[in-house]
């Protein structure tokens, strides 16, 4: 009788086992995926809708019980790839260096050309008489200046020169050359800089036009504001409203670097891959400051002298989010 208990007893744990292993079967669901486009999963395989390839399965990522098996990588040790993997997605490699990152701006404008700000300075001119009432009148005109956007600067500037300047949008051999520049970009406009001219001119050397005033009103609709710049023009080339383009160079020396070409977007942060071993890569957020076509300025996240990889970071983010699962940038982007 013993027997025959011990024998049931050991079939119904058998049973139990068996349904507990179908369940664990049940729960896992297979996702296709995009080799190029890792953000398209489906339950069934099919081709991608963005790029028409056959989708390929995404391979599990590991259960936590699995983690602390030794058998077994953890996510913490990132990406390994083989030299023949790296010549097949044209990996290579560079190191973060400090060095200089200069881009240039580019700017539009016209020749001076403001009926308004004459009137205003041909107003301020005729008050002649230097005694309180003509110095109240003055402050009323300098108000009006004001009310036109003009800057302390620009109302020195304006007030110093003959009141035609903004009728003839010129000042004997020199010209009076009005940009508009973006908010974002005044932080690098000085006093005293150039804008090299882009016009189609001929001239011996390069045009340039020195910056003498910047505006103090923001239009509202451009978020832009007007600095005023002299040109030498002996030629008399350019006209009251013609239209002219500039390019401002701007500098930012000595900064921790990579190439731009590294950075991958994910939409929440920037992340770059930093070789953390023989054939091992791992996802690193970083936090990016000045920024070139070439160049992107690194303000936290990366050490001078680290590794990273400096192309195809697309082709290596999909391949982690094949390999690792979604799990691993998703810890990097919060």
């Amino acid at each position: 009788m013993k027997k025959l208990i011990n024998k049931f007893t050991i079939i119904a744990v058998l049973i139990l086992f068996v349904a507990s292993c179908s369940d664990k079967l049940h729960d896992h669901k297979e996702i296709y995926t995009c080799p190029m486009h890792p953000q398209i999963e489906m339950d069934h395989p099919g081709e991608c809708p963005i790029c028409g390839m056959t989708l390929v399965k995404k391979e599990t990522s590991l259960k936590p019980e699995t983690q602390n098996d030794p058998n077994l990588k953890s996510k913490d040790e990132g990406l390994e790839i083989s030299n023949d993997k790296q010549q097949i997605l044209n990996l290579d490699t560079v190191f973060v260096e400090r060095g200089d990152i200069t881009k240039n701006l580019n700017f539009s404008g016209q020749v001076a050309y403001n009926p308004e700000i004459f009137s205003t300075a041909n107003e301020y001119k005729s008050i002649s008489i230097d005694n309180e009432w003509s110095n109240e009148l003055k402050r009323g005109v300098r108000l009006k200046f004001t009310k036109l956007g003009l800057s302390e600067k620009q109302i020195a500037y304006t007030i110093s020169k003959n009141e035609k300047l903004f009728l003839t949008g010129r000042s004997g051999n020199t010209a009076l050359l009005i940009f508009q520049v973006y908010e974002n970009d005044l932080q690098f406009i000085k006093i005293g800089k150039f804008i090299e001219i882009t016009n189609q001119v001929e001239t011996k050397s390069p045009l340039k036009a020195k910056i003498v005033a910047i505006g103090n009103l923001i239009d509202q609709e451009t978020r832009t504001l007007s600095v005023w710049a002299e040109l030498s023009d002996p030629a008399f080339f350019f006209k009251p409203q013609m239209y002219v383009q500039g390019i401002f160079e701007i500098t930012k020396p000595n900064v921790l670097r990579i190439p731009k070409e590294a950075i991958l977007p994910t939409g929440k942060s920037d992340v770059v891959y930093a070789k953390t071993g023989d054939n091992q890569f791992a996802p690193k957020k970083v936090h990016l400051g000045f920024q070139s076509s070439e160049w992107v300025e690194v303000l936290h996240g990366l050490e001078e002298n680290e590794e990273i990889v400096s192309k195809a970071s697309f082709l290596l983010d999909s391949e982690t989010k094949l390999k690792l699962g979604d799990t691993q940038n998703d810890q990097h982007n919060h």
